[in-house]
């Protein structure tokens, strides 16, 4: 926050902070859990809530590659990922991905074609329900005195909250959801230690029937940009969502049919004309292969299409 008084009374800034002591207020004051649950589950992080449906979202990939995963010999608890990309006509990408669990703590190391290094640690119970990790990345050919300060941030649940921060650079992200029954509630806002202000903060809300949910989000204190998504599971088979934000006024419709127990397509649709489908089928236990196509409606010489098969 501004460290003189003089900038904590400009009116912009007392929204900001009026706005958030509301969010912490209500957290609060919110009804312990045990007469309070979601139906189909508890807390989620602010990410979660805001995210785009899997409908909209997953198994759409037009990338064309290959992914081997196997269990390392060496403990339990290691595994090793290796991809391999067509990027181009000309060219391969590839990247290697190991995890592993040292001393209840949760590693992941990759590097990629470029000597790119990136590594995350992960302690997922640090105390009760709370979890911490560190994130970094040492850019191909810099050297290890050029590596920028970490990623770090912390998640927090407690009955019905959940409350995640993550710290990077001079950003300082901050988030919370609450549940109150068959309603999600959640605010997050963005400090900028730098500048020393603090950014609108941003406001949603889910509600969950038994076979559908309605997400709204408000971004800023303007009220002009407003987000909306709608996902509904028809039956055991079809799960069908939608969106859109009056930002740009941008909208996007899909569904997912599942064919067989192996087997499943979807497709989706968005305000610009373009039209993705995706395939999928288990080949064996733990193996899969993918196919996406995408078509620009405006423009049908614009075509994307990919094959990818993942080893277990």
């Amino acid at each position: 926050f501004p460290s003189t008084p003089e900038a904590l009374t400009t009116p912009a800034m007392l929204r900001k902070v009026l706005a958030c002591s509301a969010i912490v207020l209500a957290a609060a004051g919110t009804t312990p859990a045990g007469s309070l649950r979601l139906r189909g589950g508890g807390p989620i992080t602010w990410a979660k809530l805001t995210g785009s449906p899997d409908v909209l979202k997953e198994g759409y990939d037009t990338s064309s590659k290959v992914t081997i995963n196997k269990a390392s010999d060496l403990n339990g608890n290691t595994g090793l990922k290796a991809v391999f990309n067509r990027a181009s006509a000309n060219k391969i990408t590839s990247s290697l991905t190991a995890t592993t669990k040292l001393q209840n703590v949760d590693v992941e190391a990759s590097v990629d074609e470029t000597g790119t290094i990136k590594g995350t640690a992960t302690y997922p119970d640090i105390s009760p329900g709370l979890k911490l990790a560190v994130a970094g990345e040492l850019e191909g050919g810099k050297n290890a005195k050029d590596i920028p300060a970490p990623k770090v941030s912390g998640e927090y649940v407690k009955d019905n909250m959940c409350v995640t921060a993550a710290i990077e650079g001079n950003s300082l992200d901050v988030g919370g959801v609450v549940e109150a029954g068959e309603v999600l509630l959640g605010a997050t806002t963005t400090y900028d230690s730098a500048s020393g202000k603090l950014a609108d903060p941003s406001f949603a809300g889910r509600y969950k029937g038994d076979n559908f949910a309605l997400t709204a989000l408000l971004k800023g204190l303007k009220g002009d940009d407003i987000q909306g998504t709608y996902t509904q599971s028809v039956n055991s088979d079809l799960d069908v969502a939608g969106s859109f934000e009056t930002s740009g006024n941008k909208f996007s419709v899909g569904a997912a049919y599942k064919l067989d127990g192996d087997s499943a397509v979807r497709g989706k649709l968005n305000s610009d004309g373009i039209l993705n489908v995706g395939y999928s089928r288990s080949t064996t236990a733990g193996s899969s292969l993918k196919a996406g196509l995408e078509v620009n409606t405006n423009d049908l010489d614009s075509r994307k299409l990919g094959v990818s098969l993942t080893i277990q």
